[in-house]
């Protein structure tokens, strides 16, 4: 377990408290879920005859963006099973779906031009009357709705533009600790750490119960791993993908309402796992992504490349034909699922959504997945309200309510296919997937092993034949030309990326600058191929030997997937002020 130590932001500082009965950390469909029907749910409570009534609560929520959904990234077909369970008549209270999905395509791409498409679609590929979503929007919406509510003796907050900087912590008469709330970041920093004439400290959010809804490899959700050991009753570990997407405006009628497509294959090589789609948005727009898996064998892994070379093929040429290019971002995305779910409960807090692990893989959906957990966290909050109770023994209440439920059956049914497929769409990998759909998710050995810490510390050594290999020794295959294979900066520059850059930078080297050295010389520093935003750069004198990893934090679009792939787990990202990142409007 690495050392969060630097994550620590001026203990010398006097913070102000301010006191929550419930507190939700990330504003994603999660958490919005959760505290819209915590709202629901006292509100019916406090309606009942003869039971102690729930007054005078307050309830936060907050999100690093400067506004919610600026952090929202998915290439979203939705399940709405989830929201319409939360909210029945969302379509009249004007949900911003793009369409409803009609027409589906999955294509195996065997080469830059060959391919075909499956005859009959994969049972976990069908997508008839799911939503096309954009989640920026989708969540900008849940926000709206909640903001609209007033429910007598609940004060709602919600803070966009804080970011969670360390969880607060109580010691229990057993030795154990219990999560009394979070730290906000400080703001106005210089880089060398001093208070600039502007500067805010953070505050002390104390909560009796808090939310975590963080996303993939969330920032407190890594302290409450480091101290709490959540991982433990997990099979495998957790596991990451790295997903890219851009928005692409389409000349009218060339692409119909409510068609996606899904494939495999090319541009990938033998081998590694991932996957591309093409969702049609509404208003002549297409989103065209690509996916990775972070556990792939390849240590020059490139989600960005891989977009540009995917949309050269002619499936997928003919559907941006004419178009331009509107918007950018990147991801990582969590996809163990059932098998690397953490303990989801304990004292005084909840994970739910990516940060525990909630998709399934076969499906590549986990919206509706996470959005079930808050509505089942809400419950048990709920009754730990009424019982002023938050112990570990009942807030696990929500852990067993939501394995019990149709979305934790979904995740068990699909425990087993990211091993499956960890290395490729193999023949034993489609006679393991044909067995599994035939026995709830089964295949023989039980529950498969997961090879992520193996994959991750691959060399180019071991993949490629050459020790210390650089990016210049690899033809990329392509040529940017700005209009269709674009670079990574032009990209970035799309995502709406900004950062104050007069603040100390918020990807922290760790074991220091010599190490990112041996690694350029050793293994090619990877970080600079990964990173799907160029924040990561090395500038050999004459001799080919650097010092240290120049980085650009400024285009950092927080998709951390730095913080998991470093071969040396050199990298620790932490959230920089409060509002700076991408400023997602259509992904």
């Amino acid at each position: 377990m690495r050392d969060f130590s630097t994550q620590s932001a001026r203990p010398d500082v006097e913070r102000e408290d301010l006191d929550f009965d419930v507190l939700f950390v990330g504003a994603g469909p999660s958490n919005l879920a959760g505290l819209w029907r915590l709202l629901d749910s006292i509100e019916a409570h406090n309606k009942k005859p003869g039971v102690k009534k729930l007054e005078g609560l307050t309830i936060g929520l907050i999100e690093k963006g400067d506004e919610i959904g600026d952090h929202a990234f998915s290439g979203a077909v939705l399940d709405p099973q989830a929201l319409t369970e939360l909210c029945p008549d969302f379509m009249e209270r004007g949900f911003p779906t793009e369409g409803e999905v009609k027409e589906e395509e999955v294509w195996l791409f065997t080469s830059d031009r060959g391919g075909f498409k499956f005859p009959v679609l994969p049972p976990f590929l069908h997508n008839h009357g799911n939503h096309i979503v954009s989640l920026s929007k989708m969540v900008r919406w849940m926000a709206a709705q909640i903001e609209a509510r007033e429910v007598p003796g609940v004060d709602v907050m919600l803070l966009p533009g804080f970011a969670g900087i360390n969880v607060l912590w109580a010691d229990q008469p057993d030795g154990t600790k219990k999560v009394v709330g979070v730290q906000t970041a400080d703001k106005g920093v210089n880089p060398d750490g001093s208070p600039k004439n502007n500067f805010e400290p953070g505050n002390n959010l104390r909560a009796k119960v808090t939310v975590f809804g963080e996303g993939p490899r969330g920032h407190l959700s890594r302290e409450l791993e480091a101290v709490l050991g959540l991982q433990a009753s997990a099979s495998n570990p957790q596991a990451y993908e790295m997903g890219v997407k851009e928005i692409w405006e389409v000349p009218e009628g060339q692409v119909p309402d409510g068609f996606v497509l899904h494939s495999t294959g090319f541009p990938q090589p033998d081998g590694e796992s991932g996957g591309s789609f093409v969702y049609k948005m509404g208003g002549n727009k297409l989103a065209v992504g690509f996916v990775v898996s972070l556990d792939t064998k390849d240590p020059f892994v490139d989600a960005h490349l891989l977009l540009q070379k995917f949309k050269k093929h002619p499936r997928i040429a003919s559907l941006i034909q004419g178009g331009k290019m509107l918007q950018y971002g990147g991801k990582a995305l969590a996809i163990g699922g059932w098998s690397s779910m953490p303990k989801l409960a304990f004292a005084g807090g909840m994970l739910v959504g990516d940060s525990a692990q909630m998709v399934n893989a076969a499906r590549l959906k986990g919206i509706h997945l996470g959005m079930k957990a808050g509505l089942v966290a809400a419950d048990t909050i709920l009754e730990a309200l009424v019982a002023d109770d938050f112990s570990d023994q009942r807030l696990m209440g929500y852990s067993r309510a939501y394995m019990a439920s149709w979305a934790g059956t979904e995740l068990y049914k699909s425990r087993n296919f990211h091993a499956i497929v960890e290395e490729g769409l193999t023949p034993k990998a489609g006679l393991e997937l044909g067995i599994s759909m035939f026995t709830s998710g089964w295949v023989p050995g039980g529950t498969k092993t997961m090879h992520v810490d193996a994959h991750m510390t691959q060399t180019t050594e071991a993949y490629y034949g050459k020790k210390g290999m650089k990016l210049s020794d690899i033809d990329l295959g392509i040529k940017f030309d700005g209009k269709r294979a674009i670079q990574k900066l032009d990209d970035v520059y799309a995502s709406g990326t900004m950062h104050d850059e007069h603040q100390p930078g918020h990807l922290k080297i760790v074991k220091g600058d010599h190490v990112c050295a041996t690694c350029w010389d050793e293994k090619g520093a990877p970080c600079t191929i990964f990173c799907p935003a160029q924040v990561y750069e090395m500038h050999p004198d004459a001799s080919g030997k650097v010092d240290k990893v120049a980085i650009a934090f400024s285009n950092c679009v927080h998709c951390k997937t730095c913080d998991i792939k470093c071969p040396e787990e050199n990298v620790i990202w932490t959230p920089p002020e409060g509002g700076g990142g991408p400023k997602y409007t259509f992904c």
